[in-house]
């Protein structure tokens, strides 16, 4: 017996032959995770031609969504792909729960707009974000993608993230001010004294009129997670007085990484320099 799949809409006859090829792979990844099915049980369940059941299924397959079932003849079944991305649907989830009073905290400890970005693969992505009151200040978007050589949130992340740095340097060339570091070996060195301070400065790289300061979190394998970081209107937040508000983001972001099960030596020994700051808030 199949079990049916659930969730999905059956596809509008109207919808556009890219909507109906999306929809139909999405119901095989359903089916195929609760059952293996053979080609033509699939082509059943689907109510598509063989030959459409076939392409979708070699997609699958090359993909790695999908493998041939030894146990069963002609069969398809699922991989464990999909778990590996529900795993970070719930990590997600998890860092949200855990994260949200940290971000408030902050915000409330700086009167600036706090945000928690985690990392994507050519952007990091504002995950919790809250305004600071006030008459001037700096509204961030819940979701917003912001560049990793451009950002503070993205050079906190960066500089902890050795094996992103070349994918980064390779695709990082968009300019958005006149103070966005173009030169990979600039970039470079801006990384190694995120990694000596601690925190992350965007000094008017990414909007002309924002400066930033974040500081990676860290779970409890020490592997950075996230960048915690506030954002200021540049003509209140002076380059030369960045210390005092780095001070409280290092404070706050190294709390929330012991929430999250790291052990701070483990940061001490690499970066003494990070603890220092965050003891002197």
């Amino acid at each position: 017996m199949v079990c049916p799949a659930v969730g999905l809409p059956r596809t509008p006859e109207s919808a556009g032959d890219g909507s109906r090829h999306v929809v139909r792979t999405l119901r095989a990844l359903e089916l195929l995770s609760r059952q293996s099915l053979s080609q033509t049980e699939l082509t059943g369940e689907l109510d598509i031609h063989p030959r459409t059941a076939r392409r979708l299924l070699n997609s699958l397959v090359a993909e790695g969504y999908v493998v041939r079932d030894p146990s069963a003849r002609a069969a398809f079944a699922s991989t464990l792909t999909l778990v590996s991305l529900a795993g970070h649907v719930i990590e997600r989830i998890a860092l949200v729960r855990v994260a949200s009073p940290f971000v408030s905290r902050l915000a409330q400890r700086t009167s600036e707009s706090a945000h928690l970005s985690v990392p994507g693969e050519r952007t990091a992505v504002h995950l919790i974000e809250e305004s600071a009151g006030g008459a001037l200040t700096v509204k961030p978007r819940l979701g917003e993608q912001v560049p990793y050589h451009a950002s503070a949130a993205g050079k906190a992340l960066l500089a902890f993230m050795p094996s992103h740095v070349p994918r980064v340097l390779d695709y990082a060339g968009e300019r958005f001010t006149e103070n966005t570091i173009m030169d990979p070996a600039e970039l470079l060195v801006e990384l190694a004294g995120v990694r000596e301070r601690g925190f992350a400065v965007d000094d008017l790289e990414w909007d002309r009129e924002i400066r930033s300061v974040a500081a990676p979190v860290f779970d409890h394998t020490g592997r950075v997670i996230a960048g915690l970081g506030v954002s200021s209107p540049a003509v209140r937040l002076g380059s030369d007085h960045v210390d005092e508000p780095a001070a409280t983001v290092v404070d706050t972001a190294l709390a929330l990484s012991e929430a999250l099960g790291f052990d701070r030596r483990r940061l001490a020994a690499a970066t003494p320099t990070a603890t220092s700051v965050s003891s002197s808030a």
